[in-house]
């Protein structure tokens, strides 16, 4: 598409400072994201904690983040505009900000936006192991789709009986399924 897509490099898929705070009040920040220099994935995805007290998490100054889904690959987010003209001028000047590849859905269509880690193909992030987002092994690559733009880029996913963070190593834990209700009737293994 253009320049902008063309970085991919900047992801990193180990924070490169540890124990970095995940807290920000009552809103957790898992990695990709993280609230220090060195504990999120890429530049982008670095959050201010603003306030701990009311859980102020800043995505910049016109946007908070509300809440971060690493499963559903889903970020929360609300702006402090009224004005949709404003909100649209200040969202594109903050996607293409930076040099770095736009990686959020349809930004304007909802309060929860989809994000993806690089603008990679699964197959093109997986031949790249150096920076491969996907580092829990039981883990998998999924696309990520724009309704406006198309093919946006990918993110991960714990494989099915598996929950946690497909972004972290041994992220993804096994799920009990005899422990959750479940419709059938017999002996669970």
């Amino acid at each position: 598409k253009n320049e902008l897509f063309s970085n991919h490099t900047s992801y990193n898929p180990r924070p490169e400072k540890h124990n970095c705070a995940r807290q920000c009040g009552t809103i957790t920040v898992p990695f990709p994201f993280g609230l220090e220099e060195g504990c999120s994935a890429r530049k982008r995805f670095q959050l201010n904690c603003s306030d701990k007290t009311n859980s102020v998490l800043k995505f910049n100054d016109y946007f908070q983040v509300t809440y971060i889904n690493v499963s559903e690959g889903l970020l929360g987010i609300k702006h402090n505009s009224s004005l949709e003209e404003q909100l649209f001028n200040i969202m594109m000047e903050m996607m293409t900000s930076d040099n770095e590849p736009d990686l959020f859905v349809d930004p304007l269509e909802s309060v929860s936006v989809q994000w993806a880690v690089a603008n990679l193909t699964c197959q093109e992030a997986q031949h790249n192991t150096s920076g491969y987002a996907c580092v829990s092994t039981s883990s998998s690559c999924l696309n990520v789709l724009s309704s406006m733009d198309g093919y946006v880029g990918y993110r991960c996913s714990c494989l099915p009986g598996y929950r946690g963070n497909p972004y972290i190593l041994d992220g993804c834990e096994d799920i009990d399924e005899c422990q959750d209700a479940h419709p059938c009737t017999g002996i669970c293994i």
